[in-house]
């Protein structure tokens, strides 16, 4: 029987992999390598085991971002030394048997190419099958070497620069990285792609051929109590942003969400899922019955149950890359003034002039959304 290895960081990329393996990976035995994510350390191995489709799970606690800097700093040095002599994929060999020994596989998927391990995968196709899922919004960026001019101040770009010349992984997104030319790409929307240097590219949650029971089935083992939260009859699903993200007071726009809901949606129950920034408070009238989706449940999952209700999202977000999947028609609210509010505040991002916010839609087939200003 064909082998295959999962590596595993986080829901999304579980998420991902259990559509893959009730769509095309049924008849391969796999194994896992789950890893930390960023601050949450790694947490997957515990719902990976629940599952019961991994014969083997392998885990590591130690983050490349927090070891020493000196110990950084020599593993990059071996990277360098063999980059020189092309000897990398004999690298990512020696440094990918640290987790998983000796066990050998016939295929791997990998969330991304931006991590250093699962950037290290690529290393060993054409040799081995590799295959890589979607990792977001940042997937669809423009790859190019010039990118580091705007960003070589940022320590962390050009690591990321460096090691997609040398041949090892994309950190960061910006880069070209070689080695995906042999692998296998899975995403939302090919076509839209800018960076196509793949050998083959197929649509991602293309649910033609997806056993939908058994996807069902895995989601609910994982996340035990999701299915409770649609037998509540529910109408309608908002999925909020985190208004922080663009401005220091957010009350202002928090209260906009809150009266359009109240005017609109009297008597009836609405599910909320909160975007994982999202520290805001959302009070309705006593007419509505709202309920809150825990926040251990990723927004993605949500979506093969979201057939007869009114999904409206506060902003776009990765989930909107799946949306055409299942043929939703969500609703979006935009800020009017929130991006003229956004000019010179210190926060992560910028807030979308309206045009732009369409043309967004437009980019991943959602262009026919009704828009609600607010």
């Amino acid at each position: 029987m064909k082998k295959g290895l999962a590596v595993i960081y986080d829901p999304h990329n579980v998420y991902q992999f259990l559509w893959y393996y009730c769509t095309y990976g049924k008849d391969i035995e796999w194994s896992a390598l789950c890893l930390p994510n960023s601050y949450k350390g790694e947490y997957l191995s515990e719902p990976c085991e629940k599952l019961g489709i991994f014969k083997n799970i392998f885990r590591d606690t130690q983050q490349f971002d927090s070891m020493p800097l000196m110990k950084r700093l020599i593993i990059f040095i071996k990277m360098f030394l063999f980059a020189l002599i092309g000897k990398q994929k004999f690298f990512s060999k020696k440094f990918i048997r640290n987790f998983i020994g000796d066990y050998d596989f016939d295929t791997a998927i990998v969330l991304t190419d931006v991590g250093l391990v699962s950037g290290l995968f690529l290393t060993f196709a054409p040799e081995k099958e590799i295959i890589i899922l979607e990792d977001g919004m940042g997937d669809y960026e423009a790859r190019k070497y010039s990118n580091i001019l705007r960003r070589f101040k940022n320590l962390f770009e050009l690591q990321g620069f460096c090691l997609s010349v040398l041949g090892y992984s994309n950190v960061g997104h910006y880069y070209p990285l070689r080695t995906t030319k042999n692998c296998i790409k899975y995403c939302s929307h090919p076509d839209k792609m800018l960076y196509k240097n793949y050998k083959e590219m197929k649509i991602l949650f293309d649910m033609e051929k997806t056993d939908v029971t058994a996807f069902k089935k895995y989601l609910e083992i994982i996340y035990p109590n999701l299915s409770e939260y649609f037998d509540k009859k529910a109408e309608v699903i908002l999925l909020t942003t985190p208004i922080s993200d663009y401005i220091s007071d957010e009350k202002p726009y928090v209260s906009k969400i809150q009266e359009y809901i109240n005017n609109n949606y009297k008597g009836k129950t609405i599910l909320i899922k909160k975007h994982p920034r999202d520290k805001a408070t959302y009070n309705f009238s006593e007419n509505i019955t709202a309920i809150e989706i825990t926040n251990s449940i990723p927004a993605e999952v949500l979506l093969p149950y979201l057939k007869d209700m009114e999904i409206l999202f506060c902003d776009h977000s990765s989930t909107n890359l799946y949306l055409t999947s299942y043929g939703y028609k969500p609703k979006f609210l935009y800020f009017i003034g929130l991006s003229k509010d956004n000019i010179g505040q210190q926060t992560m991002c910028r807030y979308r002039a309206k045009e732009e916010f369409i043309n967004k839609l437009k980019f991943f087939g959602l262009g026919d959304s009704q828009i609600i200003e607010l």
